[in-house]
């Protein structure tokens, strides 16, 4: 795999890509509050618009209608939003569910196409029939009566009764939609690696979860710990370990890749692209994500060997297997090492440490200083309004709160 292009356009981390059924157009979601639709194969952007969020949008779909007419968004702040698109690339937006807290991942229901389910981090997943003016309450995850934030869900590949959740605990949750409730809910299966359940205190939790292409496997990725992969069938323990990438930074993505689901990926807070060879575990490949570090979106084209990336930059990066093969067997080693030892010294999970809320609140009071003081300094215009300021002198700042979100994220 190497560098096939680069498509540039917002002003933010990019933090969600979906190709529609065909593979033909490409939608990214990101933190300047817009969906951008792409004609990837000509490096074209086709259109933008804005999506009606108040937060960074984290996931942005193509509803499986005729026409790719529909696009359905979630947030930061909560909302799940449809945006029904015009010829002209205009979108009407309106808002169908509103989680207490960030809603991370969406996904759409095979045999159902107009069924959505979302999942946040108030720990509930609502059903939502986009024809419908609102969504409903579909279950509520919650272990030893503590709610349980959610980060991913995605619908089994074949068989639309089953969903699988994951978030902030050990456990990918699998769920039969015919029995979802909000209050005591039973769950058809829960994976979890062995070393987990041995009784001793584990502060990993899982970021991404997906099932393979025929939906016999499932893989989850764990904050500050490894990727497992478990067999649908078996939920006694993880038959295959990834280990090299680094998982702390962000809600980070994992996926097969392949016709087959041959090959697992993950992004990295070290900035790479990882590829392991299902079977035997092996790195078998390493890309160069993103500049600015953080790799955390891995969006694998539908019919070709097309692999869409993105994080912490504000372009999206498009790989396939052209060029020659380059023996990267050093930069394995040095990457892996560099990660591991950073795991190892990373004191910011330490329970001593200043969290992500407190962080974030210590930055918006900076942030909020720091503007009073440049309104104080500059003149007022059109007749005594407040200017803005121009985009060039904001472009520092933005910056930096984009950052800080998407890491935060």
């Amino acid at each position: 795999m190497d560098s096939l292009s680069s498509l540039e356009f917002h002003n933010g981390c990019v933090n969600g890509l979906h190709f529609n059924q065909s593979g033909t157009r490409l939608a990214s979601g990101s933190d300047d509050l817009k969906v951008a639709v792409w004609d990837w194969a000509a490096k074209k952007m086709l259109f933008s618009f804005p999506t009606g969020h108040k937060g960074n949008v984290f996931q942005a779909k193509f509803l499986p209608f005729n026409g790719d007419t529909h696009i359905i968004t979630s947030a930061r702040d909560g909302q799940v939003r449809l945006a029904e698109l015009c010829p002209s690339g205009a979108a009407k937006t309106r808002r169908l569910v509103q989680h207490r807290g960030p809603c991370h991942k969406l996904t759409s229901v095979v045999s159902q196409p107009h069924l959505v389910l979302s999942a946040g981090e108030d720990a509930f997943v609502y059903e939502i029939d986009v024809r419908e003016r609102k969504g409903r309450k579909a279950c509520l995850v919650k272990e030893d009566g503590s709610k349980v934030p959610l980060y991913s869900i995605q619908g089994h590949p074949l068989d639309s009764n089953y969903v699988l959740l994951g978030g902030c605990d050990q456990y990918a949750r699998v769920c039969d939609r015919r029995s979802m409730r909000v209050g005591s809910q039973e769950y058809v299966a829960r994976y979890c690696p062995s070393s987990f359940n041995s009784g001793t205190e584990t502060r990993a939790h899982i970021t991404s979860c997906v099932y393979s292409n025929n939906g016999t496997e499932i893989l989850a990725s764990y904050n500050d710990d490894d990727i497992y992969l478990f067999d649908s069938s078996n939920s006694e323990a993880a038959s295959h370990q990834y280990v090299g990438a680094r998982n702390s930074a962000t809600v980070k993505g994992v996926n097969f890749f392949g016709p087959n689901s041959e090959y697992i990926i993950s992004g990295s807070d070290c900035g790479h692209v990882f590829f392991w060879d299902k079977e035997t575990e092996a790195i078998v490949n390493i890309l160069p994500g993103d500049i600015n570090g953080v790799v955390n979106v891995l969006e694998p084209h539908p019919s070709f060997p097309i692999l869409a990336t993105s994080g912490l930059d504000d372009d999206i990066k498009l790989w396939a297997p052209i060029g020659r093969e380059n023996d990267k067997t050093q930069l394995i080693k040095e990457v892996i090492g560099s990660n591991f030892d950073e795991r190892e010294n990373d004191g910011s999970r330490a329970a001593d440490s200043i969290d992500g809320e407190l962080l974030w609140m210590l930055w918006r009071h900076l942030n909020r200083t720091e503007r009073r003081r440049r309104f104080n300094d500059s003149a007022t215009v059109d007749n005594g309004e407040e200017s803005d300021g121009s985009e060039e002198n904001n472009r520092d700042e933005d910056t930096a709160r984009r950052r800080m979100e998407c890491r935060m994220a």
